[in-house]
């Protein structure tokens, strides 16, 4: 969470920091992905479980954001005004699955960290990277000087 992976982290000690974390999903439902309207349900359940993150859904230092998009995959430069704003001054870009990490955003550049997570599922995804069916792709980039383009939607 903070600090050195392999120290544990005291709770005591997590309550202390700050830090903003935005979850981003889609409007609209599409294949086995969660929605925003969702993820809101299911983020409000999970802080009824833990003091920890009803604290920080609280004072909404975790939250969700809608991307704008109802598609598997994400094109950024399609991303609703809520998301760019959102992200502005991120630290830190995680893009997760096979649309959004591999397929459609491997080599876009941020002007902040990101990592791409991804497991290969498709026959010619696996063929377009030289890639075997189910081999998993964990890309880290270090902040670019400049970003890839980004328009936002009216």
């Amino acid at each position: 969470m903070y600090g050195d992976p392999l120290t544990p982290v005291n709770s005591n000690d997590a309550r202390t920091r700050t830090g903003l974390v935005l979850l981003m999903a889609n409007r609209g439902p599409t294949i086995n992905d969660i929605t925003a309207e969702e993820l809101v349900q299911l983020l409000r359940q999970a802080a009824e479980l833990d003091g920890l993150l009803r604290m920080a859904v609280a004072s909404e230092n975790i939250r969700v954001v809608c991307s704008g998009s109802d598609l598997p995959v994400i094109d950024l430069t399609q991303l609703s005004k809520e998301a760019v704003d959102a992200t502005a001054d991120c630290d830190l870009i995680i893009l997760e699955g096979m649309g959004r990490a591999i397929e459609t955003n491997l080599y876009a550049r941020f002007t902040c960290d990101s990592l791409k997570l991804g497991m290969i599922k498709h026959p010619e995804v696996a063929a377009h990277f030289s890639k075997r069916l189910y081999d998993c792709v964990c890309k880290f980039d270090q902040a670019a000087q400049q970003a890839s383009p980004v328009r936002v939607k009216g």
